[in-house]
């Protein structure tokens, strides 16, 4: 993986949209695994809701613009996803989406639930308060090189599963996970294929519907630029398993968006994932999600992973001498939005990159890098030679 300085890694232009963030000058933002900055669009749009609700007015109502923008949103994050858009639902999160098809699945006590090793805790959680509550059995997966041993998966599925819940990318050390051949695996031994692509969605091209994933969830916090207090969930309309809803929301049903005649009780459920969503919805997060996917759809995210790609190849080229090397495990194809060094003192190594205005993450012992498609090559050469020097410094 080299690419000289001077190659253009896709058509998008990070000087220009760098301005859609602000970030000082002085400061260099590398942490999208974490959480993204707000765009100024989404800003405004908070901004101007703020306004409208902030005096009184005699129609305050801001349902319909706010229905409006989650339609379009549904949308965007069905493109980016690869799902049925009639299948999307919004969600406040990651953790929402898991936990409502884990136990929209109706399992048995007894069912077996797997589980990576390494796997990040939202999904752990939800299925140990599954386990726990219908007396299910969590089975780990083992992970001895840092990504799921797919040998061994092989040989669990065969003795029976139920669910195989995961992340599609590590948020540790950036492993994207062949979510085709797990999803072939999985449809051979009929276990129902649940996915947490946080870490990839608005960094990597996704098609749920052709690497054979029955449901996936998503927080919108980190790469889709969405902030917290937003998220979706989706489930493939030719799934492993039957999946309903088990929970109620009385907007899954079709009030024909007026509110005077509310106790007629036989209003037709809707005919979509908006059926799966509980309660009122958190207007302003709709409009930080809404702002955040709508950039992602004027880049494309083709071009926004050949951006990023592109900018750890920067990154890696000026760490060729360093000791601090990435933990790239396995080919292109599982390469994601995230690097993550490896090396002596990194714990000191990421204070030192703090008190220079660089913001990185430190995970499990090693440097996380996460860019996004607006950091400039400028912003990759800063770290790698605040690297260097701190290795000069205290060698």
């Amino acid at each position: 993986m080299t690419m000289s300085r001077t190659q253009s890694a896709s058509h998008i232009d990070g000087d220009r949209w760098r301005k859609e963030f602000e970030i000082p000058r002085q400061s260099t933002f590398l942490n999208h695994a974490s959480f993204g900055p707000v765009p100024r669009t989404a800003r405004k749009a908070v901004e101007a809701l703020l306004r409208k609700q902030g005096r009184f007015t005699s129609d305050p109502d801001v349902d319909h613009e706010t229905f409006s923008l989650l339609d379009e949103s549904r949308r965007m994050f069905a493109t980016i996803s690869g799902a049925n858009a009639r299948h999307v639902a919004f969600a406040p999160n990651a953790s929402y989406g898991l936990n409502a098809i884990l136990h929209g699945l109706n399992l048995k006590k007894g069912s077996r639930i797997l589980v990576p090793e390494n796997e990040f805790p939202a999904a752990v959680y939800a299925v140990r308060s599954m386990c726990e509550r219908i007396g299910a059995k969590q089975v780990a997966i083992p992970c001895p090189s840092g990504s799921m041993d797919l040998e061994k998966l092989r040989t669990i599925l065969r003795r029976g599963a139920d669910v195989l819940v995961m992340s599609w990318v590590q948020y540790f050390n950036g492993f994207r996970n062949d979510l085709a051949m797990i999803g072939r695996l999985c449809r051979e031994h009929g276990c129902f294929f649940l996915v947490d692509v946080t870490q990839g969605a608005g960094a990597v091209p996704l098609n749920m519907r052709r690497d054979g994933v029955d449901a996936i969830a998503c927080g919108t916090q980190k790469w889709l630029l969405g902030q917290t207090g937003g998220g979706f969930y989706a489930i493939s309309p030719t799934s492993a398993r039957d999946v309903k809803p088990a929970y109620g929301g009385w907007l899954g049903y079709d009030w024909g968006y007026t509110w005077g005649d509310l106790q007629r009780w036989n209003r037709p459920r809707l005919p979509d994932g908006r059926y799966w969503e509980v309660g009122t919805y958190p207007f302003y997060s709709v409009r930080l999600v809404h702002a955040g996917l709508s950039l992602l759809a004027n880049c494309g995210i083709k071009s926004v992973f050949s951006r990023i790609q592109g900018l750890h190849a920067r990154l890696i080229e000026g760490l060729e001498a360093s000791q601090y090397q990435p933990l790239l495990l396995g080919t292109k194809h599982n390469r994601s939005g995230i690097v993550s060094l490896a090396g002596p003192k990194t714990a000191d190594l990421y204070n030192f990159l703090k008190s220079k205005n660089i913001f990185v993450s430190l995970r499990e012992g090693n440097i996380r890098v996460s860019p996004h498609f607006y950091n400039t090559g400028s912003e990759i050469d800063r770290l790698s030679n605040a690297i260097i020097q701190f290795e000069r410094k205290f060698k």
